[in-house]
Parts: structure tokens; C-alpha cells; sequence
């Protein structure tokens, strides 16, 4: 029976990713493009927990001038990145409905830092993120720590991530999954698989 429901954090919980703090910016097209692929596309050190935001930052070596409202965007994209408020929804129903609720996720100190504080994690029981232990997903290590950590058993848990290499250890490892594709009808077909999985929550439509 399953008792533990795991969220990943970015392209569940959080919506697009990092770079989405970007659309909104007034850098020119050309060096956005630029940032994107420098700063937000390559954060394996990041979240291994090696290197800090600003380190990350300096290391990308810009040709251009990085104005200090824009380096202000890039070492707090955390507080300016969306959530998707069903999933969210589907987070609080799921603790009202008894079930523990965990995050595992590849993310950075900073991030980690900032978002366990916000309200919006109120029913999350512990978190195991990466920077912590210096192990990335899909390493098993990292499952494995969140098994022994918070004392829950692969069997009772679900695990719900936007990656299908993630998914699979997780399923390897005797955890149900879900791979969430919240672009493609990705919300109604995870509603389907908790039910076929027989996970109790309030159905967002009566």
C-alpha cells in the first residue's frame, strides 16, 4: 500500500524551468540566449553542492556587461520562477488525505535554502536534495538516502518526476512512478495513475 508520495521539484512542483526568469527580463535576445545556455543549462556542480549561484555566475566569463538588475535576476531566479498551482493543489490534497510527502530533487543550496521556508511546502514532510549529498539523480545513492533517511520502504512509495531516466530507477529500486509531462495533458493522466494505483484524493473536477 502505498503511504509516501515523492515530488520532484522542477517541471512539477516548480513550473519551466530555471530560464523562465529570463522572458521577462531586458536583455537583448541575442545574449539571453546566451545566459540560457552559460548560466542555466549546465549545473551539475551547482547541485552537487560544489560551487555556489555567484561562483556559477563569475565561471560563466561573459563577453558582455551583465548590468547589476540583471545579475540580481540570476542569483535569485528561485523567488521569481512559477509554480503550477494544481500540482500544488494536488500536494495539499494529498497530505489531507493522510498520505507523508517528500521532495527529491537535483537543486542547489540557494534554491533549497529559499523555497523550504516558503508556505507553500507546509505539507511537505523532509526533503532530500542533492546539493546535500553530493549525489544527482538518476544515481540510486540518492533514493536510497531518502529509504533511509526519513525509515520508508521503496514498496509504499510513489514517486512523481518529469525525467523517465529518474522514474525508472525508482521503479528499479521497487517504487511506483510517474513520469509527468504537465505540458501534454500531463496533470489529467497522473490522476489516472494515482487511481489505478489506488492513491485516495478529492478529484479537482467532483
Amino acid at each position: 500500500m502505498i503511504k509516501n508520495i515523492i515530488f520532484d521539484l522542477g517541471n512539477v512542483i516548480l513550473k519551466d524551468s530555471p530560464s523562465v526568469v529570463l522572458e521577462n527580463s531586458k536583455i537583448l535576445s541575442k545574449n539571453c540566449q546566451i545566459i540560457k545556455s552559460r548560466f542555466f543549462d549546465n549545473w551539475n556542480e551547482l547541485d552537487l553542492g560544489n560551487e555556489t549561484l555567484k561562483e556559477h555566475l563569475d565561471n560563466c566569463r561573459f563577453d558582455f556587461y551583465i548590468d547589476e538588475s540583471i545579475r540580481e535576476i540570476l542569483l535569485n531566479y528561485y523567488k521569481y520562477r512559477p509554480f503550477n498551482n494544481e500540482i500544488v493543489e494536488l500536494m495539499n490534497n494529498l497530505k489531507s488525505n493522510k498520505y507523508n510527502i517528500f521532495i527529491l530533487s537535483n537543486n542547489n543550496k540557494e534554491a533549497y535554502e529559499y523555497l523550504k521556508k516558503n508556505p507553500i511546502f507546509k505539507s511537505v514532510d523532509g526533503w532530500i536534495v542533492s546539493c546535500d549529498y553530493h549525489i544527482l539523480k538518476p544515481n540510486k545513492e540518492i533514493y536510497i538516502q531518502l529509504f533511509q533517511t526519513f525509515n520508508i520502504s521503496p514498496e509504499e512509495c510513489f514517486f512523481i518526476d518529469d525525467k523517465k531516466e529518474n522514474v525508472n530507477i525508482a521503479k528499479i529500486l521497487g517504487m511506483k512512478g510517474f513520469t509527468l509531462d504537465i505540458k501534454n495533458h500531463g496533470l489529467d493522466k497522473l490522476m489516472e495513475n494515482l487511481k489505478e494505483n489506488k492513491i485516495n484524493f478529492i478529484n479537482r473536477n467532483g
